[in-house]
């Protein structure tokens, strides 16, 4: 979703699990053996809903405006990762950019996540997220999301200029509470900073490195700490770009996250999110802490 992107990007880009199970075609055992040449239907009609059901997921990435945010998330970490580095020279910061650049590009970060979204097909919950991302409210949502990527369209009326009612705020915390926002944001965000820390522990100082049980226990509290602000960040983020519905609009979105389609959606944009975030960063890392080893400096 793209309230978690917008999030990350605003706080500096530092960052978006179930899995669901893998969607399966092959047809009972019984049935090909009641049917001569059923064998040869089977593997056909297998492979006909195999294809439809990756045209069905392509829409519907599209329709969900998954690069869009990728682009996004990808500038953000670019500019993290550049952001306090006046230390560094021209050309170690050239450095740092054409890595973090490589790694968390948006196409990099797209095909991973598909790859995970179709190891966890499942074809009935997969027509009904489409079907709601191709409504005239599901458009229309999508595109106040993807608005509110852009720098200073998050205009923040409904925050400052009115309190907004119970109604609303409860629906938008169910509305992070089952899309998973901020915890996903969260665990991307310690995905980045966890394989920064461990890439550059072996350069630094003796007295400045951590145990790996210390590393993880620091990384835990960082993540606690952090959760409710995050919680806070998404809540405004939200009251923002949503701005424009009517409590029942947001309700209806609500009902579809929190339905079986909407549910495996967003639990299969969670953990895709996350491994391909986490193979960027650990790449990322071990490039760094070779080319740049002065950003250890950064980490004491």
């Amino acid at each position: 979703m793209v309230r978690r992107l917008a999030v990350m990007a605003m706080l500096g880009g530092a960052l978006i699990a179930t899995v669901a199970p893998a969607y399966a075609t092959v047809s009972r055992a019984e049935d090909r053996r009641a049917v001569p040449g059923s064998d040869r239907q089977s593997e056909g009609d297998a492979r006909a809903q195999s294809e439809g059901d990756t045209r069905a997921l392509d829409t519907l990435l599209e329709r969900s405006g998954l690069k869009t945010q990728l682009e996004s998330l990808s500038a953000g970490v670019r500019l993290q990762f550049l952001m306090g580095q006046g230390r560094l020279s021209s050309e170690d910061r050239f450095t740092v950019d054409r890595i973090v650049s490589q790694r968390f590009s948006a196409a990099a970060l797209y095909a991973r996540m598909r790859l995970e979204f179709e190891k966890n097909l499942e074809s009935a919950r997969l027509a009904k997220a489409l079907e709601w991302y191709e409504s005239p409210l599901g458009k229309r949502i999508t595109g106040l999301e993807l608005a509110s990527l852009t720098p200073d369209a998050g205009q923040t009326p409904d925050v400052e200029g009115r309190r907004a009612s119970q109604r609303r705020l409860d629906l938008l915390r169910r509305l992070d509470a089952s899309g998973g926002a901020s915890d996903t944001t969260v665990d991307v965000t310690i995905a980045i900073v966890g394989s920064l820390a461990r890439a550059f522990q072996p350069v630094l100082p003796a007295v400045a490195r951590l145990s790996s049980g210390q590393l993880e226990h620091e990384l835990s509290q960082v993540r606690n700490i952090t959760l409710e602000r995050i919680r806070r960040a998404c809540l405004v983020n939200m009251l923002s770009a949503y701005r424009d519905l009517t409590d029942g609009e947001i309700e209806q979105y609500v009902q579809f996250v929190e339905s079986e389609g909407g549910q495996w959606y967003m639990n299969v944009m969670n953990a895709s999110l996350l491994t391909a975030v986490n193979a960027a960063a650990e790449t990322t890392a071990t490039e760094l802490a070779a080319a740049v080893p002065q950003l250890a400096r950064d980490l004491r």
